[in-house]
């Protein structure tokens, strides 16, 4: 049997990427929107049987005038539930690649493109780049996302702790490791991009060393000692080419 090198062995191991998905919640009570939902299911009910009745049964009863309003008036409660049970905030993703905003796609801000962290007002403020270097910001409010907000705070904390400035009594909830929905991510792309350390372009994926914890690119000949985020890269400089 063939012995694996020790570059295979360290892809065995890695650690696959993940990120997490946050739908925003409502700010609505649950409660109203469910008593205006029933309403408007029972008036709307109500209505087509009135106006509808006589011609699906023989028992049914003749149409009533006021049955095209009764429905009028359901279709409408219906309507205002389905509206204060939504929100306008965009769905929201935290993980290995960075910070994403899921809204008519997916706009990325990677972690080393990451400028401030900052509590305002109650919410998490992030700006920065996305990942084709164009101004971003992103928001988690903490009434529409308190648990992304929370899970920003954490991972930005230990990614980049110099651009956080988010008070560690800030009034967030904690991270729920159950929280959002966990997706796998596909490998970083390096091919194309620029050694953060030298400016040289990666033409071959071998070449390419990625920080575990900011995803910055360098080229094997350009290892930094330690990332600017922070981050040793004592591993990367040892790996074998």
């Amino acid at each position: 049997m063939a012995k694996k090198t020790k570059s295979a062995k360290g892809a065995a191991k890695a650690r696959p990427r993940r990120e997490r998905r946050f739908e925003p919640r409502a700010s609505a009570q649950p409660s109203v929107v469910y008593v205006f939902g029933a309403a408007g299911a029972l008036l709307m009910g109500a209505g087509a049987w009135e106006q509808f009745g006589a011609l699906l049964s023989d028992a049914g009863p003749d149409p009533l005038k006021a049955a095209p309003y009764i429905l009028a008036a359901g279709a409408v409660l219906a309507g205002i539930a389905i509206w204060i049970g939504t929100s306008a905030e965009p769905i929201l993703r935290v993980g290995d690649s960075g910070l994403a905003v899921e809204k008519s796609g997916v706009r990325r801000m990677p972690w080393y493109a990451i400028e401030r962290v900052e509590w305002r007002d109650e919410t998490v403020r992030v700006t920065g780049k996305d990942d084709a270097g164009v101004a971003m910001t992103l928001d988690a409010p903490l009434g529409s996302h308190p648990q992304a907000a929370a899970w920003i705070a954490k991972e930005a904390r230990v990614r980049v702790p110099a651009v956080v400035d988010v008070p560690t009594d800030a009034a967030l909830p904690d991270a729920l490791a159950d929280a959002g929905q966990s997706l796998p991510l596909e490998p970083p792309q390096v091919v194309g991009r620029h050694c953060a350390e030298s400016g040289k372009v990666i033409s071959y994926e071998p070449d390419a060393r990625v920080c575990p914890r900011c995803e910055r690119v360098f080229h094997k000949a350009h290892v930094p000692e330690v990332c600017p985020c922070g981050a040793s890269l004592a591993d990367l400089r040892a790996a074998p080419a």
